[in-house]
């Protein structure tokens, strides 16, 4: 196979492919996609005194099966911050990644404006692991995107877990 020119590359926009695909191909990109599985939200609520149901916030995992890890995104209603409940759900959805997942590592991505959550999970063991530079537009400039980490290993010998 030659290499193509510039002139000569072309692209498609949409869901089907111009170009052959051989069966090594086909195979290759079907294995792909069973690497990603549909998120696993938890949501996490508390029953009030009327015996109603309160939404208190969620934590989501993007699985990568194969690889036996995810990204953690996670969300608590604003009038429970400030109060403890974030690491509480957080580690609670922890506790179901490592074990109930059986993952072996939990990966989270943070705008550098995001201070709470920076300390948050820096407080559950989250190691700072790089930096993906000015990778967010907010608020008229852009931001750096903070990658943080979490090992099945480091959380089991963590203060976290033995609470």
């Amino acid at each position: 196979m030659n290499n193509p020119k510039g002139e000569e590359l072309k692209f498609h926009i949409g869901n089907s492919f111009v170009a052959e695909l051989s069966d090594e191909d086909i195979k290759y990109f079907s294995e792909r996609r069973i690497t990603k599985a549909e998120p696993v939200t938890l949501v996490f609520f508390f029953e009030t005194n009327d015996g109603n149901y309160e939404k208190i916030g969620f934590v989501e995992f993007d699985l990568r099966v194969i690889n036996k890890n995810a990204y953690i995104t996670f969300y608590v209603a604003p009038q429970y911050r400030g109060k403890g409940i974030g690491k509480l759900i957080i580690r609670k959805a922890l506790e179901f990644a490592f074990k109930e997942l059986n993952l072996r590592r939990v990966t989270a991505e943070v705008y550098e404006y995001n201070e709470r959550s920076l300390r948050l999970l820096e407080s559950l063991g989250f190691k700072k692991e790089g930096i993906l530079k000015e990778a967010k537009f907010h608020d008229g400039r852009y931001w750096d995107i903070i990658v943080m980490g979490l090992m099945k290993e480091d959380w089991k010998n963590s203060e976290e877990f033995r609470r």
